[in-house]
């Protein structure tokens, strides 16, 4: 991998013959490979075969670093352990139970195996400087980016020939903790000069674009490493991640597959994030496959959540009422807004009135909490759904407020739910006992209710180049007319310019793709304006709006009797006579 490393390979294995040095050494590089490209397993297999042909303290010291960056603690002190035994003066393996130390939060310990390590050394081995501030870098709760600078600046320095690729990348890595872009990019850069072919750095400058949001850029990069070398398994698990930020599962999904099969990882916990990713890519059969892999194997009731949330997406609602159930019940502390609104859906899904009323109630948990959809306009729909008039209509209003671009349809329907429930105000069996004037009052009050979310939708849709909404007027107008009482509502007359502007809007449609069929609504508002003319005594007008409503039905009754009200002569009819018996 490295010079120096090579020269005490070299020294390792002096005693065999030249090919075995040469596969030894090719060997070692190998398994290093592996282990930054994570393929742990692979790594691990190679390294212990090496250690255990050649038991020395170089060797114990890599195999002991594949377990530390594979998260193996107790085996890599095992291993750093067996290689101080085999070499009381080597120092690496002093690093490598530092960073130990570090992983287990022990940064007294850690610093001073470190400082002893550096100080035998004389500051002059390149080997020691460079596993020391990596050391310092591994860790995401311990780690110390300055004194990792501070040594792998020295060992730069001792890199005369400015060939050691693996000091530039350790030093970017450090910059990177220190939320340094700008100096880890051109670290990384640096050793992409010295090693064109080392994908790692641009996998790492990728990982900075993504960090930075900068999703488009940080593609780039992830592709370019995967040119390079596309078995280099990280740059999968950080273009999924890049991907999943731009909302492009499909390709997430995918590429954590691909990290899976490039790192050999059997991590149940990755193969959980494949069944998720693909959860959300809408694969839900493939989600599923992932999650059967792990019965028996791991003991995370996450699994259930995930099983849930696919069966509702593959319209198995039973067996994802089964496994959300389990896992709310196993994992209480776990749920989140998404469980219940998964199991408000699967119940919804069951279509029987019980199924509805456990639907609402785990979506009204679900919709306080949730923060990607609207779970109150979800509420809301199944209320109107099951003819709930007064609860659809509250909670779309709760679904207008929780939304910084309520939709027009939220005003809509929450427009027809005041509308359809104002008639039933007094006769609602759940509602409250109401005398007479508490019931003209609420009636009244859902009838405007139903004005004001009319006339915003109107607004609202005629914002649209090219589009109208004449229904609007018209339940306005009927909104109007039936909030009073018949006498108040012809005096006050607060109908007659909705009624007017429907007629004009649907006689002349300013919307070319409206091709609803407005006749009956005509018929209902040219009768009303007829009430008003009557009303007012005008003939004239009654007359005029009476023929308009037997034009567009000649066999209105009413109409037609109110044009001509002349009681009809009786028909007379010859008398029935008595059929005669047949005789035989």
């Amino acid at each position: 991998m490295m010079n120096k490393q090579n020269k005490s390979l070299l020294a390792m294995l002096f005693l065999g013959a030249a090919t075995t040095v040469q596969v030894g050494a090719q060997d070692l590089a190998t398994a290093l490979k592996d282990v930054e490209a994570e393929r742990f397993n692979k790594a691990e297999q190679t390294l212990t075969q090496l250690a255990s042909s050649s038991p020395s303290a170089e060797n114990q010291f890599y195999l002991g670093y594949a377990y530390l960056k594979s998260g193996q603690l107790d085996k890599a002190k095992a291993a750093f352990e067996k290689g101080q035994a085999a070499d009381s003066k080597d120092q690496l393996n002093k690093v490598g139970l530092a960073g130990v130390a570090l992983a287990k939060k022990d940064r007294a310990t850690a610093k001073t195996l470190i400082d002893e390590a550096v100080d035998k050394t004389k500051n002059k081995n390149v080997e020691v400087l460079l596993r020391a501030g990596e050391m310092y870098t591994l860790s995401d709760s311990t780690n110390d980016p300055a004194e990792a600078i501070r040594l792998l600046t020295i060992a730069d320095e001792r890199d005369k020939k400015n060939e050691n690729a693996q000091i530039e990348m350790a030093m970017g890595d450090a910059y990177f903790l220190k939320n340094d872009g700008g100096n880890a990019i051109t670290k990384y850069e640096n050793a992409l000069a010295i090693d064109p072919k080392l994908a790692e750095a641009d996998y790492k400058i990728g990982r900075l674009y993504l960090r930075g949001k900068n999703y488009k850029e940080a593609q780039n990069f992830f592709t370019k490493a995967i040119e390079i070398d596309p078995e280099f398994a990280p740059t999968y698990l950080a273009f999924a991640d890049a991907l999943a930020s731009s909302r492009a599962y499909k390709g997430a999904s995918e590429n954590y597959e691909k990290y899976v099969q490039k790192s050999g990882t059997t991590d149940p916990e990755r193969l959980l994030d494949v069944a998720r990713y693909y959860f959300l890519a809408q694969d839900y059969q493939k989600a599923i496959t992932y999650l059967d892999q792990l019965k028996g194997k791991v003991n995370n009731p996450i699994i259930d959540r995930i099983y849930g949330w696919a069966y509702y997406g593959l319209e198995q609602p039973q067996k994802a009422v089964e496994s959300l159930n389990k896992f709310i019940g196993e994992a209480p502390n776990k749920v989140i807004a998404d469980d219940y609104k998964y199991l408000g859906r699967a119940y919804g899904m069951t279509k029987t009135p019980e199924g509805d009323s456990l639907a609402i109630a785990y979506l009204e948990k679900a919709a306080p909490l949730d923060t990607v959809d609207n779970v109150y306009r979800e509420i809301a729909q199944k209320y109107y759904d099951i003819k709930k008039y007064d609860k659809a209509a509250d909670t779309y209003a709760k679904a207008i407020k929780n939304d910084d671009k309520p939709q027009n349809n939220d005003f809509l329907y929450m427009a027809l739910a005041n509308y359809q429930y104002a008639p039933r105000v007094g006769r609602d069996s759940s509602a409250a006992p109401m005398d007479s004037a508490q019931i003209a009052e609420t009636r009244k009050m859902y009838y405007l209710r139903a004005d004001s979310a009319f006339a915003e939708t109107a607004k609202r849709i005629e914002a649209i180049p090219g589009k109208a909404y004449p229904a609007a007027y018209y339940y306005r107008a009927q909104s109007n007319y039936y909030a009073y009482p018949r006498t108040e509502a012809l005096a006050n007359k607060s109908a007659v310019p909705y009624y007017e502007k429907f007629i004009e809007e649907a006689t002349n449609p300013k919307d070319s793709t409206d091709k609803t069929d407005y006749s009956r609504y005509l018929v209902t508002a040219y009768k009303a304006l007829a009430g008003y003319a009557a009303a007012d005594k005008d003939d004239a007008k009654v007359k005029e709006y009476l023929t308009k409503v037997l034009a567009i039905d000649p066999n209105d009754a009413q109409a037609k009797e109110a044009l001509d009200p002349t009681p009809k002569a009786a028909t007379k009819t010859a008398p029935k006579t008595a059929a005669k018996k047949s005789t035989k």
